[in-house]
């Protein structure tokens, strides 16, 4: 057990380095069922560590007051892999995306702000929520 907790911090610390570097986004980790707030200014984004994310489908839930403002950037990390699963816009204020994974491991959601979007909203508030 000492081991397995020890292998799951050195993962979150690795992932939220990469993020940290990468996108600058500060890292949380996240559990099913529970919803999540944030508002993001224009070059913040945020990153969301869903660890044993289901292999059988994870729905991802976003609402926002404002529609093409958010993006999602989705990683699915497994055995020291990190797969970039790609970007999909929030076309809606009510959002669902997500998929199922073929091999257990850690899903990161990366929330950011969608280009072009910042002068008509300077800051656009979230929540989100995993299941």
């Amino acid at each position: 057990m000492k081991r397995m907790s020890s292998k799951l911090f050195v993962l979150v610390m690795a992932l939220s380095l990469m993020f940290c570097i990468t996108a600058s986004a500060n890292p949380a980790i996240v559990s099913y069922g529970g919803t999540y707030y944030n508002t993001l200014s224009a070059g913040q984004s945020y990153a969301y560590i869903l660890p044993n994310a289901k292999t059988t489908g994870t729905s991802v839930k976003i609402i926002t007051p404002a529609a093409n403002t958010l993006q999602l950037h989705y990683y699915w990390s497994y055995n020291n892999t990190t797969i970039d699963l790609g970007t999909s816009i929030v076309n809606s204020t009510y959002y669902i995306g997500g998929s199922a994974y073929y091999n257990p491991g850690t899903l990161v959601t990366v929330v950011e702000r969608v280009p072009g979007s910042t002068a008509a909203y300077p800051s656009v508030s979230y929540s989100i929520s995993f299941n």
